[in-house]
């Protein structure tokens, strides 16, 4: 999935004469703490409540001020993406085309939740963590066990835990009562370290995923 796919032009740009005290405004009607500033469709550089906040006086206009310009391509993959949002701590992300010209924005929210379609969370199943040794497990075969038991495996995450240095490795299944796949799995001595089933992952869930993803990139 890239950028390109699921970018928005709902969100105001602001131009290099607009004021601080204008920008804050209009993160504050849209709920974000970053905006993107164009100049003549071009991107020029993203300016954030901080920076704001920062000025010496917020009637200044923007161009008074330093900002610093991170930005995707329209080929841009949404891990890449990730990677930028999660490093600069961003709640909008703008989008260029390669000659640097300004063709929308991609959203925190939104970001959230294009990982959760890639997840499959709003499909009724079944959640299973294992916890693997790294070089201890052999996925083909832990799919393999789960197909067994007329079950479909519709997402695959996997992280390393610090405190442990093991691998958990989490399947949503297509199962509502996952109890014969976990058999199957504890027979083969894969360890479930949870379980959850027949429910659907809650918006804080997926936060919580997305932090750990998050948290998971940032030692790579």
């Amino acid at each position: 999935m890239f950028s390109k796919e699921f970018l928005t032009n709902d969100i105001p740009v602001l131009s290099l004469n607009d004021t601080g005290s204008f920008a804050l405004s209009q993160m504050g009607e849209y709920k974000l703490k970053h905006l993107p500033v164009v100049e003549r469709e071009n991107y020029a550089f993203l300016v954030s409540e901080k920076d704001i906040f920062a000025m010496d006086n917020p009637d200044d206009k923007l161009h008074e001020a330093t900002f610093f310009t991170p930005c995707a391509g329209e080929q841009t993959s949404i891990l890449d993406i990730i990677r930028i949002v999660n490093e600069y701590k961003l709640t909008l992300l703008p989008v260029i085309d390669s000659e640097g010209k300004y063709k929308g924005a991609i959203l925190l929210d939104d970001l959230i939740e294009k990982i959760g379609d890639l997840c499959n969370v709003r499909i009724e199943g079944s959640i299973i963590a294992l916890e693997l040794n790294s070089l201890d497990y052999i996925l083909s075969q832990i799919i393999h066990l789960v197909e067994q038991n007329n079950a479909r495996v519709l997402n695959v995450f996997s992280y390393m835990e610090e405190q442990t240095s093991k691998q958990i490795l989490i399947l949503k299944i297509d199962l509502e009562d996952a109890s014969n796949v976990i058999r199957s799995l504890e027979r083969f001595n894969y360890p479930v370290k949870y379980y959850a089933q027949k429910q659907m992952i809650s918006n804080e869930v997926l936060r919580n995923r997305f932090d750990e993803l998050m948290h998971y990139l940032e030692t790579l």
